[in-house]
Order: C-alpha cells, then sequence, then structure tokens
C-alpha cells in the first residue's frame, strides 16, 4: 500500500502542474485580445471628441463620425447658424421708388433747353453830340424773353415795349417829347458757368423796331402818314443771372443803336443811343 502511494503522489504532482500550465495558457489567450485593444484605445477621449458623441447622440449634426483621421469638433455656435441659415428669408418686391444712389436728372436745371421770362426797367437815351437845347428823360422798358440752348452759346430773341423822352427847352418854350417803341432783338447769348448756379453773360446781335407812338407833353400825334417808322440796329448788354429757386433773376445794363433814317420825322437819329437798365426773372420750361 505504502509502495503504490508513493507511486501515486509523483504522478498526482505532474497532474497538477499540467493543469496549473494548461489553466494560464487558457488565461493569456483570452486575456491577450483585451490587453492589445486596451493599448490601441486612448488613454483618454479629446473635448472634441466627447462634444462630437454627445451632438450625435442628440442629432445635433448631420456629418457622419470619422472612424479615422483626427476627431472632427463640431461647436454649438456653427449648428445654431446653420440652422438659422436654413430658414428662408422672405422675398422682397422690387420697388418703383428711385434709389437715391441712383442720379437723378434736375428737371428744374439741366432738363429744359428752353426757358421764359420777363424783363422790366427804365430807359434814358444818351446823345453823342452836344445838345443845348435838349436834355434826355426817364422812360420805361418791359418785356418778354426766350432762351434756347444750355451751353455757354445760347440764342436769345425779346419782345419788348419801350418809351424813350427827351426835355426840349427853347425860346418857344419847353416840353417833353415821347416815342413809343415796339422792339425785337435777336441776341447771341454769351454766359460762364452753369443754370445750377449763378452766371455773368453778354447779349449781342441786331434788333428792328417799330414806332407806335409818339406824344408831347402827354398828347398824342399822329404819326400814321410818317415815314420811317421801322428802325434797326445793333444792340449789346452785359448783366448777372443770379440763382433763385427754379430760376435765376437777371440784371442787366443794355445799349440800342440805330443808324437812323433822314426821311423820319420821329424825335430820334443816329446821334443816340438808347440806354436800358432791367430787373428780369427768367424759369426754365418742363421745371416741376
Amino acid at each position: 500500500m505504502m509502495k503504490f502511494i508513493r507511486f501515486l503522489l509523483p504522478l498526482l504532482n505532474r497532474f497538477a502542474n499540467l493543469v496549473r500550465m494548461k489553466s494560464c495558457s487558457y488565461a493569456l489567450f483570452l486575456f491577450l485580445p483585451l490587453n492589445t485593444c486596451l493599448a490601441q484605445a486612448p488613454a483618454t477621449q479629446t473635448p472634441n471628441r466627447r462634444q462630437e458623441l454627445y451632438d450625435q447622440y442628440n442629432s445635433y449634426s448631420t456629418k457622419p463620425v470619422s472612424t479615422t483621421g483626427a476627431p472632427v469638433s463640431v461647436s454649438t455656435d456653427s449648428i445654431m447658424e446653420a440652422q438659422q441659415s436654413s430658414v428662408s428669408k422672405p422675398v422682397v418686391p422690387p420697388s418703383n421708388e428711385p434709389n437715391e444712389d441712383q442720379w437723378q436728372p434736375n428737371t428744374a436745371v439741366g432738363r429744359s433747353g428752353v426757358r421764359i421770362g420777363f424783363r422790366g426797367g427804365v430807359t434814358y437815351p444818351a446823345f453823342t453830340d452836344i445838345r443845348p437845347t435838349s436834355a434826355p428823360g426817364l422812360g420805361f422798358v418791359g418785356g418778354i424773353t426766350l432762351t434756347l440752348g444750355q451751353g455757354i452759346v445760347s440764342f436769345q430773341p425779346e419782345v419788348n415795349y419801350s418809351r424813350y423822352t427827351v426835355r426840349n427847352n427853347s425860346v418857344f418854350g419847353a416840353n417833353t417829347q415821347a416815342v413809343d417803341k415796339v422792339e425785337v432783338p435777336l441776341f447771341l447769348k454769351i454766359a460762364t458757368g452753369t443754370y445750377a448756379g449763378n452766371r455773368f453773360f453778354v447779349n449781342v446781335g441786331p434788333y428792328g423796331s417799330y414806332a407806335a407812338s409818339t406824344s408831347i407833353d402827354g398828347k398824342k400825334v399822329a404819326i400814321s402818314n410818317a415815314k420811317g417808322r421801322f428802325g434797326f440796329g445793333v444792340a449789346a448788354g452785359i448783366g448777372f443771372a443770379l440763382k433763385a429757386g427754379p430760376g435765376h433773376i437777371t440784371i442787366e445794363g443794355r445799349g440800342l443803336y440805330s443808324p437812323g433814317n433822314t426821311e423820319s420825322s420821329l424825335p430820334i437819329n443816329s446821334n443816340t443811343v438808347s440806354g436800358q437798365a432791367t430787373l428780369g426773372y427768367m424759369l426754365p420750361l418742363g421745371s416741376r
């Protein structure tokens, strides 16, 4: 019996050693993949990765989670901006009102090339010779003016009604003679600047006249059969156009010279320059 026990103990001891070796190998076989996975996984996850997983879990991001490369960072601000941009904005219909940045023509200044106005003032004949018994007197003038053109040079026809007076002093007594005329000057107007501001101008050109009536001391004198009622001559004037509202106030001094008529019985001759000083207003046609 003792021999059998001595024979059996070494076998049991060898069997136990064999069992321990196999269990250790089985344990190594089981834990080796786990250790490999733990070694490949990062020790800690970055905050961006945690935010990405949180956003993905709450359906904030539609981007697929990348399994390779660097982790994708998705912030809450970018998500809110994407949601706001996805909301469709209302379509505003185009407005017919003019934009302030667009150029709009000035209807009162630049659109119309035709200007109309009126003028009125006083007349004063100036003698070019010595007349001991005669002296010039004040008269009046008034009429309408039309200007064609916008640039430096324009055409300006006029129709005016003028009265020129002369005081006579002789041995037979003193009297005042007056002649009323319809004058039609055709001026070439040369002006500086533009109609948007003040201008200086010069008028020069021919004119025609018609003696409508004459009077002595206010009493009409018949001139229906008189010769030389029609006259002609040259006229020139200088003045200023001052911007006032849609138009201009005009201030002008003008002289008209007629070569005269030897057959005329009217109290004017070629030795007289008919002076005029007027104030007027010019307004562009087509302005609002």
